[in-house]
């Protein structure tokens, strides 16, 4: 009986720790930015000044890019300007991430991800949103809450929370997770245009849980393409990425 009262007692400090310090275990910034030469551009949210770049001003159209966990998006930025050459795009580092203020969390993310497609939106006839991994549950919510035009998203999962118990099966994470993004549960609510890039190599993101991601999607407005040799880091080597990212958001492949 003593045996199994400390081992109860062990357990539960561990529960505790993982519920107080559980975004750490979640959100990896990357500090500080690479010289771009880029425009720089701030946007307030809220109390928070988030900071990123802004590459093709002027154009009708704007792209706004979520990008993955500890992605400098700026590294990104010669792809993305080729790319979308006919549309104005916004790399803007998550709160706590790059230059911006903050520290993040999911409410945070989602709140600054309205800030941004409110700013966009103002200058712009028409707003498409991408999502990479992390930026797929960031992407999702602002999707299901504002009127975009088309909606991709790369390596998605369908929550945090599914994640998460395949990860850790032997703890109740359904209580103890805090920032739960979930896609699956505001998919229905979506009707953008969609399209999903899986990684055929993904190491991270579980394949069912992007199954189930897919199920929760009108399928009419869903496209999915898998990029058979990608893995989840590595996808954006890959020509294919960018020629169906340019296919899917401007209605062209673009010449490499």
């Amino acid at each position: 009986m003593k045996a199994f009262l400390v081992i109860v007692v062990i357990y539960l400090v561990i529960c505790v720790y993982i519920y107080v310090n559980q975004r750490a275990f979640i959100y990896f910034p990357q500090p500080g930015v690479l010289f771009t030469g880029e425009t720089s551009l701030e946007i307030r949210s809220g109390e928070i000044t988030l900071r990123g770049w802004v590459l093709n001003e002027g154009c009708d159209e704007a792209v706004i890019y979520f990008g993955g966990n500890a992605e400098r998006p700026e590294v990104s930025i010669p792809d993305f300007r080729h790319t979308f050459d006919n549309q104005t795009v916004y790399l803007i580092n998550y709160r706590g991430y790059g230059e911006s203020d903050g520290s993040p969390t999911e409410e945070g993310l989602c709140a600054d991800a309205l800030a941004i497609y409110d700013f966009v939106s103002q200058n712009h006839l028409e707003v498409s949103v991408i999502g990479r991994s992390l930026g797929t549950g960031v992407a999702t919510y602002l999707a299901s809450a504002r009127d975009i035009n088309r909606l991709v998203l790369v390596e998605p999962f369908d929550s945090m929370v599914s994640v998460a118990r395949a990860a850790y099966p032997f703890f109740p994470v359904r209580i103890l997770l805090k920032d739960r993004y979930d896609s699956g549960g505001r998919a229905g609510r979506i009707t953008a245009r969609t399209l999903i890039i899986i990684a055929g190599r993904d190491e991270i993101i579980p394949g069912w849980s992007t199954e189930r991601l897919i199920s929760e999607f009108d399928q009419n407005i869903l496209d999915v393409v898998i990029i058979e040799h990608a893995t989840h880091n590595d996808i954006q080597n890959y020509p294919q990425y960018y020629m169906v990212l340019g296919e899917f958001i401007t209605g062209m492949v673009k010449e490499e």
